[in-house]
């Protein structure tokens, strides 16, 4: 899979960000456990100081978005299972990348859990299969704007492609288990 530039900030990274780019590619280089998703997610969270971190797969008529990992500083959360319509992840969807620096409960009033959460800021970015098509996404969420949405975003380009392999592998696992 190819790294994708969907949104083009005026960002270059700097000496610090560069060396938490090579740690994301060590990270991804590693063998792969069970805990491999939570772990890319936690590292995210960290790195890019988001408060929560949530990478889900899309059903196949892309409606709804089952978490296979799921933090809150660092911590891991139950996964969870929910409708795209009416959230900022629909507008991933559609547009495969967007970002909300403010007030993002407010433009999505019906998505009573990024009130409930307490949720001011959003970055989201789509997953895609080899074969282009939408199969995940990743999400940053915050009670505050990010600090730093443009390294996020790299972040998340970088990393993406390891991500995107690990949920075709987990899709691939479910249905297996479906038909046999």
């Amino acid at each position: 899979m190819e790294y994708r530039f969907i949104h083009h900030w005026q960002y270059e990274p700097g000496e610090k960000e560069n060396l938490i780019l090579e740690e994301a590619i060590a990270l991804i280089d590693k063998e792969r456990s069970d805990t491999f998703l939570t772990d890319l997610a936690a590292f995210i969270s960290e790195k890019a100081r988001a408060k929560y971190v949530l990478i889900g797969l899309l059903t196949d008529d892309a409606q709804k978005a089952h978490s296979c990992a799921f933090l809150r500083e660092n911590q891991v959360l139950n996964n969870i299972s929910y409708h795209l319509k009416g959230t900022p992840c629909n507008e991933v969807i559609t547009q495969r990348f967007c970002y909300f620096p403010v007030d993002v409960s407010d433009s999505f009033p019906t998505d009573v859990e990024l009130k409930e959460l307490g949720i001011e800021s959003y970055l989201g970015s789509l997953l895609l299969s080899d074969a282009g098509e939408a199969i995940g996404l990743i999400t940053l969420m915050d009670e505050k704007p990010l600090e730093n949405a443009a390294f996020a975003e790299h972040l998340i380009l970088v990393l993406s492609p390891a991500i995107e392999e690990e949920l075709i592998r987990l899709k691939e696992k479910t249905e297996q288990k479906i038909a046999g």
